[in-house]
């Protein structure tokens, strides 16, 4: 007696779609189309799948999937229930993704100090608040803004309804931009 396999399902994806609007892709995303597509060339030789099969995600795949599973805060489940895909293989993927971003993080993360004045901050800040190996505080804000216009004013909305722009800085013991 011959065992046949029972033909192979793939569920409808269509969670990549390409042809998004770019404030849906940053709503989705957290990041714009073009960033995306600098996130990609800069992962796409570590993620490239090296395999023959029809069906291996792409790297823009994996990237989005990650993602979406960084800016939604959902479970790995639902993520996976999102894109069509097992739970065990998001958990792989957001794992290699967020790895291979980790490594990137020399290339891309640059501190514009000396060695002196890094131990000059972690002594001050260990001074003040007993905090070792410490080499600047980091913190955001929104700031209203008058509307900049065009057609990605609706970027700079928030959920309540005012414009606003995010703003990060960093700062040494003495709370000057480091």
């Amino acid at each position: 007696m011959v065992r046949h396999r029972r033909p192979r399902q793939f569920r409808r994806n269509d969670m990549y779609d390409t042809n998004l609007p770019d404030d849906e892709v940053r709503r989705r995303y957290r990041f714009s189309t073009d960033n995306i597509d600098r996130l990609v060339r800069l992962v796409e030789l570590t993620l490239q799948r090296r395999t023959r099969r029809n069906r291996a995600l792409t790297v823009r795949q994996q990237l989005l999937m990650t993602l979406r599973f960084l800016a939604s805060g959902a479970f790995l489940q639902v993520i996976g229930d999102t894109f069509g895909l097992d739970v065990a293989t998001v958990s792989r993927v957001v794992t290699e993704v967020t790895d291979c971003l980790f490594r990137l993080k020399d290339v891309v993360i640059r501190f514009s100090m000396s060695d002196a004045d890094r131990r000059r901050v972690m002594t001050g800040l260990y001074a003040i608040r007993g905090f070792p190996g410490v080499i600047g505080c980091i913190d955001g804000t929104h700031v209203r803004i008058i509307s900049p216009g065009g057609p990605n004013e609706v970027s700079y909305v928030n959920i309540k309804s005012f414009l606003w722009i995010n703003v990060q800085a960093t700062c040494d013991h003495r709370g000057m931009h480091s």
